[in-house]
This record gives structure tokens, C-alpha cells and sequence, in this order.
């Protein structure tokens, strides 16, 4: 079980702030069930866990890795027939 905390919950969105080598994720967000920025420690009543979104963005992770795997098997089969 996760902790109650806004980092959790489905109506938080986190700041990032860009860095010369990408962004950095910040300790403050915004709150779309209250409509006002909040940090990413706070719990509140309206908590909705955000598993099940975290869930499907993992699957499509998996499945593009899939993709791109089997693309590069396609590449490298290719290569070996070029070769023989």
C-alpha cells in the first residue's frame, strides 16, 4: 500500500524545473481537486490513489521496449542474411 501523500494521488502533477543535463523533479506540484499548488508530502481528504494510471504508463513502457526489440531482431537478421 502506498502512503496517502499527494505525490500518490491521481489530481497531483509535479513541477519539474530544466537543468542543463534534463529536469529535475520539484517538491511542490499542483493540485487539480483543489486548484492550487501543493507540496508533494501533504495528505488530504480527497486522496486518490494514482496506481492505476502508474500501471497502464508502465505497460506502454513495456510494450514500446517490446517493439523496439523485436525491431532490432528484425535489423540484425537482415544484417546476417546481407553477410552470408
Amino acid at each position: 500500500m502506498r502512503s496517502q501523500r499527494c505525490r500518490n494521488c491521481e489530481y497531483y502533477s509535479a513541477y519539474y524545473k530544466q537543468r542543463s543535463s534534463g529536469y529535475e523533479k520539484l517538491n511542490k506540484g499542483f493540485c487539480s481537486k483543489h486548484q492550487k499548488e501543493e507540496t508533494q508530502f501533504k495528505t488530504c481528504e480527497n486522496f486518490t490513489s494514482n496506481e492505476h494510471r502508474e500501471k497502464i504508463k508502465e505497460q506502454l513502457r513495456l510494450d514500446a521496449l517490446d517493439g523496439a526489440l523485436k525491431s532490432i531482431n528484425e535489423i540484425a537478421q537482415i544484417l546476417k542474411e546481407k553477410n552470408k
